[in-house]
């Protein structure tokens, strides 16, 4: 993921990329009201390298959502792994953790790959703490999260090939992102 929002499309002139300096495969943008984290979420043969990944990324997802506070209504960290995987579990730990206390009046979005697309709400029993999970599949998910409006952000997806009426991106009482 090292350059890829430069390599492939100049769309980055309209928000700015942060690299983590010591893993600067993570990466973070604000864009309408949503802060986007990606991480690299592997499994290493070295237990040690395992945690100190982990810790790695939960730093970087809680420094960005610091920083951006005051100017998100959602979080969406992408991350590869499972979030439920045994050897995840102290990330996810924390996540559930910030999300039950410091992140509570935030929809915290954790997307991933999956063998097939498809949403878990309230992961954990957490409420609007969701798992998206994004497939390998013909058309791609089109997803959505919506700001702005009356309560907490939302997130949905849809077939990108069905016919929409409100195409403009929005939902009438807020942003999409």
């Amino acid at each position: 993921m090292m350059g890829l929002d430069i390599k492939y499309w100049n769309a980055t002139v309209d928000y700015d990329v942060k690299r983590q300096v010591d893993r600067p495969e993570n990466f973070a943008f604000l864009y309408k009201k949503v802060v986007f984290i990606g991480l690299h979420m592997v499994t290493n043969s070295d237990a040690n390298e395992t945690m100190a990944r982990l810790e790695d990324n939960l730093e970087w997802v809680a420094s960005n959502v610091e920083k951006y506070w005051n100017n998100i209504d959602a979080i969406f960290v992408m991350g590869y792994s499972r979030l439920l995987a045994e050897e995840n579990a102290p990330f996810y730990d924390a996540m559930v953790t910030k999300k039950q206390t410091e992140w509570n009046d935030k929809l915290l979005v954790y997307a991933r790959r999956a063998s097939d697309s498809g949403m878990i709400r309230n992961v954990g029993g957490v409420e609007n703490f969701l798992e998206l999970k994004v497939g390998n599949e013909w058309p791609i998910m089109d997803v959505r999260v919506r700001t702005g409006g009356d309560g907490m952000a939302k997130l949905d997806y849809r077939d990108v090939m069905a016919v929409d009426d409100d195409d403009d991106g929005d939902d009438d009482d807020g942003e999409a992102a």
